[in-house]
């Protein structure tokens, strides 16, 4: 059963990945013993292209997570007649899957954000980032699907960010098909998030914002609508502060506090939503219309908010830190 190896690019700094296929033999455990080896081998050329030299023993964790004595960091897996392996010098997860695999049931447990987002991804891409992220755990899914959320999508360069809810640890997740043949291979690479506030600030500064007066059902373009009332603006949040996740009830209680904390100051406010490029990920908000910017960065730091968007009458729009 000669194996094919292949390097795979991927745009991820610091990462190595190796795909193989192997023929299929008429005895199925010599065949997944053989799979199982060459596993292995995916994620020892990996771990090579990386770093070179003499590696140390391939052995596993008491969860079955496969270990590289020193660096680097591995993952393994395997379908079907194929297996992948990848390397970097940080806790790493892969996931290898049939796109076309009927996984209705596990559908049903989506929340509604994944189930959107599974409407451009394909639902095996949000399963094959949560297996990722909980081999980068070092738990595996750990019993459930739902313990691990998609928190945020970018869709358009194929990341999504998965969430542990016993732990709040957030992974990075790239996500890519294989098309080999008749049936297409989904991916999966998970790499642990430092929610630095370089970090936070990024996803900060690719927010858009709409807003819209408070009972109004029709929401406004920002820009056009700073621009047409000529008036400055201080569009504020107290959702998710800083890195923290809190409940969706947690949320709107602190949204509720923030609304008579800017009433305090300002008796012009309107509805202002920040949302994701791909309107996947949406937060809750308001501007303060006329307050001065350092108002607003105070009563932002009182919840615990890295920035807020200061809007000057001609439109313009700055990212004030608090």
């Amino acid at each position: 059963m000669p194996a094919q190896f292949t390097t795979v690019t991927v745009p991820l700094s610091g990462v190595k990945l190796v795909f193989a296929s192997i023929s299929v033999g008429a005895d199925a455990e010599d065949s997944r013993i053989a799979l199982r080896e060459i596993g292995r081998d995916c994620a020892k050329w990996a771990a090579w292209q990386l770093v070179g030299g003499t590696l140390g023993e391939l052995t596993y964790s008491e969860l079955g997570a496969p270990l590289i004595d020193g660096e680097p960091h591995i993952s393994i897996s395997r379908t079907g007649n194929y297996a992948i392996g990848a390397a970097a010098m940080q806790s790493i997860g892969v996931d290898l899957e049939f796109r076309d695999r009927d996984v209705t049931r596990l559908v049903r447990v989506f929340s509604e954000t994944e189930k959107a987002i599974a409407e451009t991804t394909g639902s095996m891409s949000i399963l094959c980032a949560k297996e990722a992220a909980g081999k980068a755990a070092g738990v595996g899914l750990a019993g459930s699907v739902t313990r691990w959320e998609v928190s945020q999508s970018r869709a358009q360069d194929q990341v999504l960010v998965i969430r542990d809810k016993h732990t709040d640890q957030q992974w990075s997740v790239w996500t890519g098909v294989l098309d080999i043949g008749q049936r297409p291979l989904q991916y999966a690479i998970a790499l642990p998030i430092e929610q630095t506030c370089d970090v936070l600030m990024g996803i900060y500064e690719s927010a858009h914002v709409e807003m819209r007066p408070v009972g109004s059902k029709i929401w406004q373009d920002a820009v056009a609508t700073v621009r047409a009332r000529d008036s400055s603006g201080v569009v504020i949040t107290a959702w998710n502060p800083g890195s923290d996740r809190p409940s969706l009830a947690e949320n709107k209680q602190a949204n509720d506090l923030l609304l008579k904390r800017l009433q305090q100051y300002c008796n012009d406010i309107w509805e202002a939503d920040g949302f994701s490029p791909d309107r996947v990920h949406r937060e809750p908000g308001f501007i303060a219309w006329g307050m001065p910017a350092q108002v607003g960065q105070r009563i932002a730091r009182e919840f615990g908010q890295l920035a807020i968007f200061y809007f000057e009458p001609d439109g313009t729009r700055l990212l004030l830190s608090t």
